[in-house]
């Protein structure tokens, strides 16, 4: 970072956030069939369209054609990674992404929810406007009228037009994002390595990391998952099995970098100017064009809101109103079980609670490509158990591992009260529709201009009347779910007006009875240093907030960067000339992950190289108490025991060398900015379709610790890419404008009304996010006006 966010008051705050742009040329004024009334379009020069309709009707219809018209490769795109089939374009490399996606039965299911969602008119219209919308701006492509993205014209694809069920696929598709993981197929292997008393061990070396959103103070909640106390005794086949599935879901980063995702909410007693502030920066893989897409919606005298869409999604599922603000993470709750299912001997029936039941088998929609050739999948099968989608297929040992998802209950899922959240006049409203998700979990921060703040979690959450432990369960039919969670039982939490809440993708809270929701072992420490700096702030402002949004201050670091220097005291005399001037340069560094520091290269490569030589990933609690002795059991190579500063030395070593063969020789040249780059995926670029549809690398501030968050993989890898999409602070004291960013641009490519944002999203800078239409006017950039027409 050039500069650290030291703002003092609005006008500083203007200085940063809105420098001038280059003036942008208006398109032209096409016509738009299907209008009641007339309607605008006008994107201003930050790449924002502003749509005004004269009723709820219209403005769906025009939200679905400018959605194509800024994201129609994204939303193709993602239509065929949901119904399996990318494949098609980008050959074998895509088959297992693919096979995922047709055995969850992403495709026929959003078919089956929307049969069910357009008996609903108050669900129907708005979804029915939205898609026409999107297909009139298909029609302009194939007509000529306007030209076709360029991922489309070097695919030589022609799409079909898109449906209702499409869009509901993409909320099936978030839940997939956001919910998919299966941390029991890997803890199988440490069962096997290790043992389950290993496991419990190490578990109170992570718990330290921990941190709650809701204080225990204020927890009133006990219908909570039970905790992990113990391990079922599974077969050896059965833990092999797991191991053998775990490759194609890895584990989650150590410190949570590649689940990460902020929201803050401080109270109207606590906030400067009187009323509520809010912030949201939900962290996804960093794609080009983004996963989110930035709009403002009005309809005079019935909506104004604005904020982030999933683009094929008509909600505002991030922003303001007038009256209400409102931010998401995922919730990372535990929503999956894996279960190990007995076969019968002929592969034909699972043994269930009562008795035997078919094994269902479909036919995947696949075709493999042999010297250019493609080739049906023929006997390959997908697999259903009454638990759910087969993962791992094994009749030698008469075994199947099939995954229960709570995402799964389709009866259950609705977009009904999600589609119009931007029309809500409460946070409590807000919170109401948001409670009536199934999947993706969510946590929910909401705040409204009456002074009301809340923190909600969301989503279908199993309720489970038994202690799982690690690894797989058993089908013994003493392992089976109890029901859900009542949407109105999850937990929630009012701060009070003097006070605040944050979230970070942490721990909800710690039930009053003791028991704990599972799995929540990784690193905390962007919640903890959020609550930190909130904490010592009793009048808060916009800035203020903004700057702690854009917090690079590693709290990973500063623990770790000690104990590694700690355990090389006496191995000075012996160390090269770099390794001197590395650790020098660690030991002047205030552990601010800055591009300008060496600091943090060094750090980062380091503490990697230590935990991955000593298969630590995943473990941050245990790999830094081996470094400082209290966990000398675990201090072993090849059966013998070393020393802290053996590990600590060879790692450094390792991290050293492989710095150099990268950045060269010279450690004062070893900035994190060269070490530490955002790299912007498209998948025509990912597979070697052309570089020019992806930006260059992007140097960037912070790392996995870090508020402002990038994961590292240095020395290995010197870009990330997952990191935050857009940033959003709001004051609701200003019924008008936020402050926004969005990476790297809102439309699918940097045009002429779409500037390219990324140095100021990695410079911490903001553009204003506008509900006033006389401002909005003279930031105009493209204006587009629309007749009335007849409807298609």
């Amino acid at each position: 970072m050039k500069r650290m966010l030291t703002w003092i008051g609005a006008a500083a705050l203007a200085w940063v956030l809105d420098t001038p742009a280059h003036e942008l040329h208006a398109a032209g004024t096409p016509s738009l069939p299907g209008l009641d009334a007339p309607a605008r379009v006008i994107t201003d020069r930050w790449g924002i369209p502003h749509l005004q309709a004269a009723n709820l009707s219209d403005l769906y219809y025009l939200w679905g054609w400018v959605t194509a018209r800024d994201r129609l490769w994204q939303l193709i795109e993602q239509r065929a990674q949901g119904y399996g089939q990318m494949h098609r374009w980008f050959g074998n490399d895509e088959l297992q992404g693919d096979g995922g996606a047709q055995l969850f039965q992403l495709h026929e299911r959003s078919t089956a929810i929307w049969a069910r969602e357009k008996l609903n008119p108050e669900l129907r219209v708005p979804i029915e406007r939205y898609t026409a919308g999107i297909n009139a701006y298909l029609a302009d492509c194939r007509a000529g009228r306007v030209a076709w993205p360029p991922e489309l014209v070097a695919l030589h694809e022609r799409p079909a037009d898109w449906k209702p069920e499409d869009t509901e696929m993409l909320l099936l598709g978030l839940g997939v994002t956001l919910d998919l993981e299966l941390p029991e197929l890997a803890e199988s292997r440490t069962l096997r390595e290790h043992g389950a008393a290993w496991l419990a061990h190490r578990r109170r070396f992570e718990q330290r990391l921990e941190y709650a959103t809701i204080p225990d103070a204020a927890t009133a909640n006990d219908d909570a998952p039970r905790a992990q106390t113990g391990a079922a005794e599974l077969p050896p086949a059965t833990a092999q099995l797991a191991e053998r599935a775990a490759a194609a879901f890895p584990s989650h980063a150590e410190d949570g970098a590649d689940r990460a995702s902020n929201e803050m909410v401080v109270g109207a007693g606590r906030a400067a100017r009187g009323r509520p502030l809010l912030a949201n920066d939900p962290h996804l893989s960093l794609t080009s064009p983004g996963p989110f897409h930035l709009v403002h919606l009005s309809v005079p005298g019935v909506l104004e809101a604005a904020g982030a869409t999933v683009p094929g999604l008509p909600a505002i599922v991030s922003g303001r109103n007038a009256r209400c603000a409102w931010g998401v993470t995922a919730l990372s709750a535990d929503v999956i079980d894996v279960y190990a299912d007995t076969l019968s001997a002929d592969g034909k029936h699972v043994k269930g609670p009562q008795g035997w039941t078919p094994v269902i088998a479909k036919p995947f929609d696949l075709t493999f490509s042999v010297l250019g050739i493609p080739l049906p999948a023929l006997g390959q099968m997908r697999r259903y158990t009454p638990h759910g989608p087969v993962l791992v297929w094994d009749p030698k040992h008469h075994l199947a591992l099939a995954a229960r998802w709570s995402a799964f209950e389709d009866e259950r899922i609705s977009m009904r009260r999600l589609v119009g959240v931007e029309r809500s006049r409460t946070a409590s409203e807000v919170a109401e529709r948001y409670r009536t998700l199934v999947t993706p979990t969510i946590n929910l921060a909401a705040a409204d201009v009456d002074g009301d703040a809340l923190y909600q979690t969301v989503g279908l959450v199993p309720r489970r009347d038994f202690t799982p432990g690690p690894g797989v369960l058993p089908d013994d039919g003493r392992h089976e779910w109890a029901g859900y969670i009542p949407a109105d039982s999850m937990p929630a939490w009012h701060p009070p007006a003097d006070g605040f809440a944050v979230n970070g993708n942490n721990l909800p809270f710690r039930p009053a009875s003791g028991t704990e929701w599972p799995r929540y072992d990784w690193v905390h420490d962007r919640a903890a240093r959020m609550s930190e700096r909130l904490a010592g702030d009793r009048s808060v402002t916009l800035a203020d907030l903004a700057s702690v949004q854009n917090d690079v201050y590693s709290r990973a670091s500063a623990r770790q960067v000690p104990a590694l220097l700690a355990a090389l005291d006496d191995r000075k005399r012996t160390m090269s000339a770099r390794a001197h001037a590395a650790l020098d340069s660690l030991r002047a560094w205030d552990f601010v992950a800055r591009r300008d520091r060496v600091g943090p290269t060094i750090a980062r490569a380091w503490w990697n190289a230590y935990v991955r030589r000593d298969k630590l990933e995943g473990v941050p609690g245990l790999a830094l108490a081996r470094l400082t002795g209290e966990a000398r059991d675990t201090l072993r190579t090849a059966g013998a025991i070393e020393t802290p500063a053996d590990a600590a030395a060879d790692a450094l070593a390792t991290a050293l060398d492989t710095l150099a063969a990268k950045l060269g020789p010279d450690v004062a040249r070893w900035t994190w900015g060269r070490a530490h780059a955002a790299h912007f995926q498209n998948a025509l670029a990912t597979h070697g379709r052309g570089a020019r549809f992806e930006p260059a690398l992007t140097p960037a501030d912070g790392d996995g610790s870090t508020v402002s968050v990038g994961g590292s993989s240095a020395p290995w890898s010197l870009a990330f890419s997952h990191g935050p999409t857009f940033r959003h602070v709001v004051d609701l004291a200003d019924s008008l404008t936020s402050w926004i960013v969005i990476a790297p641009w809102n439309a699918a490519t940097p045009d002429g009304h779409s500037p390219d944002l990324r140095e100021r999203w990695a410079g911490h800078g903001y553009v204003p996010l506008r509900m006033d239409w006389t401002r909005i006017e003279r930031d105009a950039a493209a204006t587009l006006l629309f007749p009335a027409g007849a409807r298609h």
